[in-house]
């Protein structure tokens, strides 16, 4: 049904849907997920790979939110 969309692009993200899929990566409990806090019980398990990602980049969103 894409065609009755009348969507000219698409663009999707896809994170660790493969590596949950691959059993490499163990998902946020079901609690976390329903609060999208999916992405804080990330952090707290791989700090040093993810904290860059979300402290730093989270914040310089938001201040360029502030800024518009």
């Amino acid at each position: 049904h894409w065609h009755e969309l009348k969507i000219h692009c698409h663009c999707g993200t896809i994170g660790a849907v493969f590596d949950f899929y691959a059993g490499t990566v163990k998902r946020a409990p079901t609690w976390w997920q329903r609060h999208s806090l999916e992405w804080c019980y990330r952090l707290l398990k791989e700090p040093r790979r993810m904290w860059r990602r979300y402290i730093i980049g989270n914040l310089l969103f938001m201040w360029n939110i502030c800024k518009e």
